[in-house]
């Protein structure tokens, strides 16, 4: 098995278990004979760039994103989200960064509620 070989079958391994497919299923879902996965994972044969391009659209990445270096991998998610910034103007941007920057804030766990109120802010019983 050569390095070419085993980074895609690495490569298409990793993207499989963080989709939770087995290599059957994906195999199947790309038209493939059922070990046809199996095969490449373990470096036994290497797809065509036609098969190669269909295990990309079934995770939903280009294959540029396939073989870029994990560093510098954009989730497809993130990846969907950059494709439509283009049709926004500047203003539906600037609410986008809004958004984004408040997500940032409040993903920290120190800024995340406990889910109790805090005891310095009681409200005052009304008589």
């Amino acid at each position: 098995m050569n390095n070419k070989n085993n980074f895609i079958g690495e490569r298409v391994t990793t993207l499989r278990l963080a989709k939770g497919i087995s290599e059957y299923s994906l195999s199947k879902n790309i038209g493939k004979c059922n070990n046809y996965i199996n095969k490449v994972s373990s470096g036994t044969i290497t797809p065509t760039i036609p098969t190669l391009s269909l295990i990309c659209d079934f995770f939903g990445i280009t294959l540029s994103q396939f073989f870029q270096d994990e560093s510098t991998y954009v989730s497809p998610v993130a990846a969907q989200i950059a494709s439509r910034l283009p049709a926004l103007n500047e203003e539906q941007l600037q609410s986008l960064l809004v958004i984004i920057q408040s997500m940032e804030v409040s993903g920290k766990p120190e800024d995340k509620p406990s889910g109790r109120p805090d005891k310095s802010t009681k409200k005052r019983r009304k008589n």
